[in-house]
């Protein structure tokens, strides 16, 4: 989980359908993750910046803020425009993935999420 089996990884998981949040947040923490959870794209632009994750998890269809937007404003901020972004969706047409692909998401999960895919992602976009 970590170089130094000292600090865990550091997730933020932007998500609004809160079944869908708790899930994915238990199965993360049970899997020796540091897990925090932001309920729509504003609020993960705002925890990213005051908790600086290793990784965010985005949802793309929110109120408030999507993902694609949320994920904008992520990469244009100095202090978290290099934090990997995966996208969680289950919206996986074309016009979807090249939106998120122009904000420049790391990758892309679609729903319901294979935690084994999910996994292996993360410790690819963080070089492991």
């Amino acid at each position: 989980m970590t170089d130094e089996q000292t600090q865990p990884i550091k997730i933020l998981y932007v998500e609004d359908q809160k079944d869908v949040q708790r899930a994915i947040y238990q199965l993360l923490s049970v899997l020796g993750y540091e897990v925090e959870c932001a309920d729509d794209g504003q609020e993960g632009v705002d925890k990213a910046l005051s908790w600086l994750p290793d990784v965010i998890l985005m949802d793309i269809r929110m109120p408030v803020l999507d993902g694609v937007e949320a994920t904008r404003l992520i990469r244009q901020n100095p202090t978290t425009a290099n934090i990997p972004v995966i996208v969680l969706s289950a919206f996986t047409d074309q016009k979807t993935r090249t939106a998120c692909e122009q904000v420049g998401v790391n990758g892309f999960v679609t729903k319901p999420v294979s935690m084994h895919k999910l996994t292996r992602l993360i410790d690819q976009v963080l070089g492991k």
